[in-house]
């Protein structure tokens, strides 16, 4: 899609703000610049840059209304209405995963071993396409808007350090935060589905580590020790009851087992043995029962085989939860006019994480999800390949001018 002109996309009967699809060459340009620059979580200072500059020169912003080092690397814009109001923040993440890309693409990463494989160079160009917008119909708007360009979403908590250094509050450049808004552009889900629902959208992720310890011993000998082994593959097996049988069939929990490490050699009985996993939940009450269950089996495991395991549980983070029905009415409100009703509030919840949940436990606010699956096979977050509908873009930038537009103007 890329070659078309933005008059000349087939957007299946989607109104995109007229104003943004006039900046779709912009849109492609930036998404593509980012691809092909990626930087991890904290690491994000070329990224930082690239998007103070676009703000200056591309949007309009003054240098004066941007505040750098907010959260390491994370930055904050301010733009403001011609009359007074509310103060409404759009965030986008900045960092890139660990992997490296093995997509054939013109705009492949040429960061070895760094990817952006989430979409969120997708954000920060529809969040800058959309800043464009909002300051041309700024003297329109009764408030401000706060534009966020958040580090380390993916697994560095970025966000609770970007509002522990203030970023929600009021400050030098205007008031604090009345509502928060995100996305996230979606390959699971098809062009031109927005997916948005009150409640938890994302679930906590925690992670674990267990110390499984016996005693060694010759491989020819086992009577004479307390094979770790043997211990850890019986505490992995009864860790599944955790969700099969502990947790009510009606509300989702996942435990997942995802590295065990021991052993020496072939006729070494192993006297240590190290497995790590993470949990996922939408409540409290299911996040504690699985830690308390995980406790109690860890003790009855070691009594039977007579070994001693330790368990380090780590909370990360809390299930994002979209907490106002005011704002998932806003929310609804530009997804019609930008989709239609019919596919503007689709149901979506995923057992995947995402530190927006620390916006949220502090601000009202909703997250929502951009359909963004191109044709054929699946290219998955998280994934190697990944990459994601081009066009999308167009709808998460609209969402975002007409968010501003129901909230500070006079509607969509």
């Amino acid at each position: 899609f890329s070659d078309m002109k933005g008059d000349e996309l087939d957007l299946g009967g989607i109104c995109v703000h007229p104003k943004v699809l006039s900046c779709w060459d912009e849109l492609i340009s930036q998404r593509r610049w980012f691809h092909a620059h990626p930087e991890l979580s904290f690491e994000e200072v070329r990224t930082a840059a690239k998007v103070v500059d676009l703000l200056i020169s591309y949007c309009g912003i003054p240098t004066e209304d941007i505040i750098q080092s907010i959260g390491r690397t994370g930055l904050i814009a301010t733009i403001r209405g011609g009359k007074p109001g509310r103060c409404i923040a759009l965030r986008a993440d900045m960092d890139a995963l660990p992997i490296t890309e093995t997509a054939d693409v013109d705009y492949k990463s040429t960061n070895i071993g760094a990817m952006h494989a989430c979409g969120h160079d997708g954000h920060m160009a529809s969040l800058l396409t959309a800043a464009k917008v909002i300051v041309e119909n700024k003297k329109d708007l009764a408030g401000v808007v706060r534009l966020i360009f958040q580090p380390a979403e993916e697994g560095f908590a970025g966000a609770k350090e970007m509002i522990a250094d203030g970023c929600l509050e009021a400050n030098s450049l205007g008031p604090a935060v009345d509502a928060i808004y995100g996305l996230h552009i979606w390959t699971w889900a098809l062009f031109g589905d927005i997916h948005c629902q009150l409640g938890p959208v994302m679930a906590a992720s925690d992670r674990f580590r267990i110390d499984v310890k016996g005693k060694g011993g010759h491989g020819a000998g086992p009577h004479q020790t307390v094979d770790a082994i043997v211990e850890a593959a019986a505490l992995v097996t009864s860790l599944q009851t955790v969700v099969s049988r502990s947790n009510d069939p009606l509300e989702a929990a996942v435990l997942s087992c995802g590295t065990i490490q021991g052993g020496y050699a072939a006729n070494i009985i192993a006297d240590h043995v190290v497995v790590c996993g993470t949990t996922r939940s939408f409540l409290s009450s299911t996040q504690e029962m699985i830690r308390t269950r995980m406790e109690c089996i860890c003790c009855g495991v070691a009594a039977t085989y007579g070994g001693q395991i330790d368990l380090q549980y780590e909370y990360g983070y809390p299930p994002t939860v979209n907490n106002s029905t005011e704002c998932l009415e806003v929310v609804m409100q530009a997804g019609t006019a930008t989709v239609g009703g019919h596919r503007a509030a689709l149901p979506q919840k995923s057992m995947g994480a995402e530190d927006f949940s620390f916006f949220l436990e502090k601000k009202p606010g909703c997250f929502f999800f951009v359909g963004a699956a191109l044709p054929g096979e699946l290219r998955p977050h998280h994934k190697s390949v990944f990459d994601f509908d081009e066009r999308a873009m167009l709808i998460s930038a609209s969402m975002f001018v007409r968010i501003v537009d129901v909230e500070l103007g006079s509607g969509v």
